[in-house]
């Protein structure tokens, strides 16, 4: 039963390790498309971590 709980925690813990690292990487991409777009119109392509991106919308 010990081993069970054991193995049951380190998975939870390593499943938050994963969405965390996910969220970061999402927020950093959006941080570098935005910056990238800061004066250009929405539909222009940027280039982003080596990627062709378009500019977005602005929010309403």
């Amino acid at each position: 039963m010990k081993k069970l709980l054991t193995g049951l925690m380190a998975l939870t813990f390593i499943a938050g390790l994963g969405l965390s690292t996910t969220s970061f990487a999402a927020k950093h991409m959006a941080e570098a498309i935005a910056k990238a777009c800061k004066d250009k119109k929405p539909g222009d392509m940027v280039k982003v971590d080596g990627k062709e991106m378009k500019c977005p919308e602005p929010k309403k």
